[in-house]
């Protein structure tokens, strides 16, 4: 995992330069350092979901890629991404958590240095996880963007609120939280794995039914439990610093040496502060991540549970139009009783057409 956390390599100056400029006007200090893991996540997820996964998918399933309309193709394609960008993701997260001294220091540090260090600093392995997080975001608004009548306007919200939240990492911003909110993805292997059922006839297998424990339980300890203690966490670090906002700036530091004649070392966080505006957006874009994983895991509840409680009828290829869609993953909310009614209907105004 070191080899993904590494800073961009010498190789990369040019596209670090152009990067070095970027940072430059929008205030983000160490994206330079990250741009290749940021670009080079946005290309791997494309090239994926573009061309990896459709020829893996017509030769492993060609008796179900190859029926699937053109919009239940993309819904595919883009679960692959999903499904390989959450593991890979949260291994990286879980290593840095366990691995990066420095940011063990920041976890140890109370009061006053633990909520600078929080806020403000910054480690090596959080911010590649922040830069991954972001190319997969800047990927995901992308499609959303573009398929925006299937996905629907809400998920737009969505990805521009996620890459919100990462990509203000760069100031460096509370890049100590990065691999934290990023472990609401542990939730996603499994919500995809539950997709692919549907769509592989297996509603209402045994497969479905252990992965259905598998995906309630881990977005609710990850979304729900984690999720929320980690954002009340934030917030008390992100508002403590705004209200004591007395930290030596270089000034003061030269001024009292002066009256002191005594040699002083700076704080590491000298003079920074955290703006209003930037704590009202990453915390509204929290808010709003957060409030979405409410609604989503109510409503996964009912979608799950109604795939073992309804008569099980065989389900078509073709999508339904209520979809519940989480980071790049879908799941049906029509129940198999609904999807069969649906059938009925039609058959109906078939034979009264002939």
């Amino acid at each position: 995992m070191d080899f993904f956390a590494q800073p961009c390599p010498p190789i990369l100056a040019p596209i670090r330069a152009y990067a070095e400029v970027f940072a430059e006007q929008t205030s983000l200090p160490s994206l330079p350092q990250h741009t290749h893991q940021v670009l080079g996540a946005f290309a791997v997820y494309h090239l994926i979901y573009q061309v990896i996964s459709p020829i893996l998918s017509r030769l492993i399933l060609p008796s179900h890629y190859n029926k699937f309309p053109r919009r239940t193709q993309v819904n595919w394609d883009v679960h692959v991404v999903s499904f390989i960008q959450s593991a890979f993701i949260c291994a990286l997260a879980l290593w840095g958590m366990l691995t990066d001294g420095d940011r063990q220091v920041a976890a140890a540090a109370v009061g006053d240095e633990g909520a600078l260090y929080r806020v403000f600093g910054y480690t090596v392995t959080g911010a590649a996880v922040q830069a991954y997080a972001t190319g997969y975001f800047l990927w995901d608004l992308m499609i959303s963007v573009y398929y925006v009548d299937i996905m629907g306007w809400g998920f737009v919200a969505h990805a521009v609120s996620a890459l919100v939240v990462y990509a203000l990492g760069f100031r460096p911003f509370v890049n100590y939280y990065a691999p934290i909110f990023i472990l609401f993805e542990l939730s996603s292997p499994f919500l995809n794995i539950h997709w692919f059922c549907d769509k592989l006839n297996l509603t209402g297998s045994i497969y479905q039914l252990v992965n259905g424990f598998f995906l309630l339980g881990t977005f609710f300890c990850c979304r729900i439990l984690w999720g929320t203690y980690n954002s009340v966490l934030v917030f008390r670090d992100i508002f403590y610093v705004y209200a004591h906002p007395a930290v030596a700036s270089p000034e003061a530091l030269i001024a009292a040496e002066a009256l002191s004649g005594e040699k002083m070392v700076a704080h590491p966080f000298a003079g920074m502060q955290v703006p209003l505006w930037l704590a009202i957006v990453y915390l509204g874009s929290n808010l709003t991540l957060n409030g979405l994983n409410y609604y989503w895991f109510s409503r996964m509840i009912v979608t799950v549970t109604a795939r073992f409680t309804q008569p099980k009828k065989v389900k078509t290829n073709a999508d339904v139009d209520e979809k519940l869609r989480v980071e790049g993953s879908n799941v049906d909310l029509a129940t198999p009783a609904e999807i069969a009614g649906e059938n009925a209907r039609r058959r109906i105004k078939m034979k009264a057409g002939q």
